[in-house]
């Protein structure tokens, strides 16, 4: 039996809040972001919640050449589905437009994965559900947890686009959730939120994400207004 087959994730969201926000540079203090688990950098308890995380980020081109990792893709993704449906009313979930971050391939890569749009589409399905591909990456790029140099994020904002025509079929509700699997430095949900955020200057915009990540006292970075590769 693997990893992801006996993990569990809490059955609700934990909001972050001032005492675990030092864990994200890129944060600010009016940002509205929530997770299902968390796990702590160094620590050995944290193994499964990563290799899920993990599994569930797995290639498909990787996935398509292995049968074992394809599999464990599957169950990640099935854990994560249940988690979100119970961890969110109906209510909750109608009121939102939802919005997958984009991954590090662009469409048309051979690496490109809608793995968080199909996460929410089987999670939420029966539900009226708004959920918008409004955001999509320009070119590709290494994903930051296998690239030796994380890219900055001025770089990655000015890859990042919005799909008017996607923006425009239809009403918005009440408020947009960016999406994503891990919260790391909150670079990316910065940087997907001042895209919307050009577009849409008076849409409450939250995130919403699988798991982040908590760091030792002495490894926390500096807050996100001392970062010089901040987008401004």
């Amino acid at each position: 039996m693997t990893q992801c087959q006996v993990i569990a994730l809490p059955p609700q969201l934990t909001r972050i809040d001032a005492t675990s926000r030092a864990d994200h540079s890129y944060l600010e203090p009016a940002d509205c972001c929530e997770y299902l688990a968390q796990y702590r950098v160094g620590r050995g308890d944290a193994d499964d919640l990563r290799r899920l995380v993990l599994d569930f980020k797995c290639r498909p081109a990787l996935a398509a050449r292995s049968p074992a990792c394809a599999r464990r893709k599957r169950q990640a993704a099935a854990i994560i589905v249940s988690a979100l449906r119970r961890s969110l009313t109906r209510g909750a979930v109608e009121s939102a437009t939802w919005v997958p971050v984009p991954p590090s391939r662009a469409i048309g890569d051979p690496d490109y994965d809608d793995r968080l749009r199909q996460a929410l589409a089987a999670a939420f399905g029966g539900y009226d559900l708004d959920l918008r591909l409004l955001l999509t990456q320009t070119q590709s790029m290494a994903p930051d947890h296998n690239a030796r140099i994380r890219s900055g994020a001025d770089w990655l904002y000015r890859r990042l686009q919005v799909d008017v025509a996607a923006l425009r079929i239809r009403p918005l509700r009440s408020r947009i959730v960016l999406f994503d699997d891990l919260l790391v430095s909150g670079k990316h949900y910065q940087c997907c939120r001042r895209r919307l955020r050009e577009q849409l200057p008076h849409s409450p915009i939250s995130g919403c994400f699988i798991a982040r990540r908590l760091l030792p006292l002495r490894w926390r970075a500096a807050p996100r207004t001392q970062r010089a590769d901040y987008a401004k």
